[in-house]
C-alpha cells in the first residue's frame, strides 16, 4: 500500500469516523493531505464540526476540487485496520526524519569541533524521534472495549462471527475469527477443498467479500464443485454433459444462486507477494471479510531461501501478519506429510515446516480411519487439534463426494 494511501485511510477516520489521533502535520508528506489535517485541527480549535464542508471553506469555499477529494476518501474505508494505518504513517514519518538527519549529519560532522556534544544532541533527537508513537490507550480504555464486545455477544448484537457449518466444532470455537490464521491439513482425497469451499459457499452471503485462492484447481473447476453442491447434481454429471432434463433445470437454479454470492475467486495469485497484493486491493475496494487459499505447499516466495521449509515458514508468518492487518480470518489449506497415512494425524504432521504449527491460531485435521477403502459417501473424523484461544474438539462429518458436500451427522440446529 502507497505511503499517499495510508495518509488517506488516516484522514477518513479524523473526518468520517471522529477518531482521535496523536498526529502532526510532519505525518502528512503529500501538501494536499497536509492541507486537509491543518483545516481539521484549525476546526478542532475553533470547537467547530469536522465535515466535507467545513474543511472546503476553511482550504477553499469555491473549489469543487477539494469537495470532490475529501468525498473520495471513503474509497479508503477498508483498506485496512485504522491501528495498521497508524503505526504505518508513524514509522513513515520516522524514516523521513531519519532521512534529514543523515543529510545533516555528512554536512555537519566534517566541520564539527566538538564532536562528543554534536553526538550526545544526535542522540538526544533520536530517543525523540524514537518515542512511542503508538494509538493511547490505558488499561481501562481496553477493559471498557472488551466489556462491550461481552455485552453485545450476549445481546446477540455482536457479528464478527464465520460459522463454518459443522455444529461440534462451531460450538467450541464460536466460528472463525479475525485476525485469525486456520490450517486445515489433510491428505489427497479427504475433501480438503470442498470443506473449504462449503465454509466459502456459507459466509458469502454476508455483508463483506470472500475471496477463494487456488493454486490447484481452475476456476472453472472450483464452480463446478459449487454446481454440484448447490443443485444437489453429481458432479461426475457436470463434468462429461450428461444431465437429464430436470437434472439442467436445477443446474441454472444453483447458477443464478451462485450468482448472487459474494465470492471471488482467483488462479493468478501464485506467490505470497501476489497473495497479499490480492487480499490488500479486495480489501481496500469491495470490503474482504474472508480469505481461504487452497493450498500452502504450491505457494511460491520471490524471497529467495534457502531450504524449502523456511519458504514455507516465511509464508505462515506472512499470512499471520496478512490476517492482523486486515483484521480478516485467513483459512490455509495444507498438505500433510506421506507418514501421516493411515494414522491419526498430529501437528507434526503438516508437511515441509514446524512453523505452521507455531503460526497458526487454529489447526483442523480431516482424516478417516481406513484410508484404503474409497467410497463415494464417506465418514470423515474432523480433528480440532489446536485452538489458541479455546478447548478443542474431535467430531465426525459426512462427505459426499457426488455432490462435494460435508453435513453434520447429527442435526444439533
Amino acid at each position: 500500500m502507497s505511503d499517499e494511501n495510508i495518509e488517506k485511510i488516516i484522514l477518513y477516520h479524523l473526518i468520517f469516523a471522529n477518531e482521535e489521533l496523536k498526529l502532526s502535520e510532519e505525518d502528512f508528506a503529500f501538501e494536499k493531505n497536509k492541507q486537509i489535517y491543518r483545516a481539521i485541527k484549525e476546526l478542532k480549535k475553533r470547537e467547530e464540526e469536522v465535515n466535507v464542508i467545513s474543511i472546503k471553506n476553511i482550504i477553499n469555499p469555491d473549489s469543487t476540487e477539494i469537495l470532490t477529494y475529501i468525498s473520495n476518501l471513503v474509497e479508503h474505508k477498508y483498506g485496512t485496520s485504522l491501528e495498521f494505518a497508524y503505526k504505518t504513517l508513524k514509522t513513515m514519518t520516522k524514516k523521513r526524519k531519519l532521512i534529514l538527519l543523515a543529510n545533516a549529519l555528512e554536512r555537519e560532522v566534517p566541520n564539527e569541533l566538538e564532536i562528543d556534544s554534536y553526538i550526545e544532541n544526535q542522540i538526544k533527537k533520536l530517543n525523540e524521534m524514537n518515542a512511542d508513537t503508538t494509538k493511547q490507550e490505558t488499561l481501562q480504555d481496553i477493559l471498557l472495549e472488551t466489556m462491550e464486545i461481552i455485552e453485545k455477544k450476549m445481546k446477540k448484537t455482536y457479528e464478527e462471527n464465520y460459522f463454518t457449518g459443522i455444529f461440534d466444532l462451531d460450538d467450541v470455537t464460536n466460528g472463525l475469527h479475525r485476525e485469525e490464521l486456520t490450517v486445515i491439513g489433510a491428505r489427497p482425497g479427504m475433501g480438503k477443498t470442498s470443506f473449504a469451499l462449503n465454509i466459502a459457499e456459507k459466509n458469502a452471503n454476508k455483508n463483506f467479500l470472500v475471496g477463494f485462492v487456488s493454486l490447484e484447481m481452475s476456476k472453472t473447476q472450483i464452480i463446478q464443485k459449487l454446481i454440484s453442491k448447490v443443485a444437489r447434481v453429481d458432479s461426475n454429471k457436470l463434468r462429461t454433459g450428461k444431465l437429464e432434463e430436470a437434472e439442467s433445470i436445477k443446474v441454472i437454479e444453483a447458477s443464478n444462486k451462485i450468482s448472487n454470492l459474494k465470492l471471488d475467486i482467483t488462479t493468478e495469485a501464485k506467490s505470497i507477494q501476489d497473495i497479499e497484493i490480492y487480499a490488500k486491493r479486495k480489501k481496500n475496494k469491495e470490503n474482504l471479510g474472508l480469505l481461504i487459499i487452497d493450498y500452502l505447499q504450491l505457494i511460491t516466495n520471490k524471497e529467495k531461501t534457502q531450504t524449502r521449509e523456511q519458504e514455507i515458514a516465511s509464508i505462515t508468518r506472512s499470512l499471520k501478519l496478512l490476517s492482523l492487518e486486515l483484521n480478516i480470518p485467513i483459512i490455509t489449506l495444507s498438505q500433510l506429510s506421506r507418514n501421516s497415512s493411515n494414522s491419526k494425524p498430529t501437528l507434526t504432521d503438516l508437511r515441509e515446516s514446524g512453523a505452521i504449527e507455531q503460526d497458526a491460531d487454529n489447526v483442523i485435521f480431516l482424516y478417516k480411519e481406513n484410508e484404503e477403502e474409497n467410497k463415494v459417501v464417506e465418514d470423515i473424523t474432523l480433528d480440532l487439534q489446536k485452538q489458541r484461544a479455546g478447548g478443542l474438539v474431535t467430531t465426525k462429518v459426512r462427505f459426499d463426494k457426488k455432490y462435494s458436500t460435508f453435513v453434520n451427522l447429527e442435526m444439533k440446529r
